[in-house]
């Protein structure tokens, strides 16, 4: 019983979901006296057969979820179409943009020019990665490769974590990086995974 004191006081604030998950699919990840710890704390709050048979077939189910996920995660090449076809359409805007200020605002200041271009590129590149990954959680190359973008846990990814991913596409050499790995920069910093579109 002394060895299992250690882990008691965490495990008291775990849920009973997290505490069945210790004891079921993650088991290998814990030592024996953590898992016999989990399984006595477990014993202690009584729950009912009923309940246990529910909270262990949700671990069952989120565990299939994330193989899923893991299996549907496209190919570094996939990746890489979805840069090229979002690369030409960004290009596309941002020289549809430029046209329309040049036709609108005249001014003979470089330097003014020189920021407002800045500006407006990175405003065109926030709006077109951010905007369309937050709402459809795709890009138009996503669309074409039908592939989605998704959190690690497969669900819609809210604002702050598009937000997360858009920022880090700015990192130098972040589209290089999947070349080398699946999950590239933007993926990792954000926790989120590009999946085929089952839909």
């Amino acid at each position: 019983m002394s060895k299992q004191k250690p882990y008691l006081s965490k495990l008291k604030k775990c849920s009973d979901k997290e505490l069945v998950r210790i004891v079921t699919v993650e088991v290998h990840k814990y030592e024996p006296e953590a898992v016999q710890a989990a399984e006595d704390e477990l014993s202690r709050r009584k729950i009912s057969k009923l309940q246990m048979a529910n909270l262990v077939k949700s671990v069952a189910q989120d565990n299939d979820a994330v193989k899923e996920i893991q299996n549907y995660v496209s190919s570094s090449g996939m990746r890489f179409t979805n840069f090229l076809i979002d690369f030409v359409i960004f290009v596309l805007l941002v020289l549809i943009a430029s046209l329309a200020l040049d036709s609108v605002f005249v001014t003979t200041n470089n330097n003014l020019l020189q920021a407002i271009g800045y500006g407006m590129i990175l405003l065109i590149f926030l709006a077109y990665y951010g905007l369309s990954e937050y709402f459809f959680q795709k890009t138009a190359g996503k669309y074409i490769t039908k592939t989605i973008v998704v959190t690690e846990s497969g669900n819609k990814p809210d604002g702050k974590t598009i937000l997360i991913r858009t920022l880090c596409r700015l990192i130098p050499f972040d589209r290089l990086s999947y070349l080398i790995v699946k999950r590239g920069l933007h993926d990792r910093f954000s926790k989120t995974r590009v999946i085929k579109d089952r839909e």
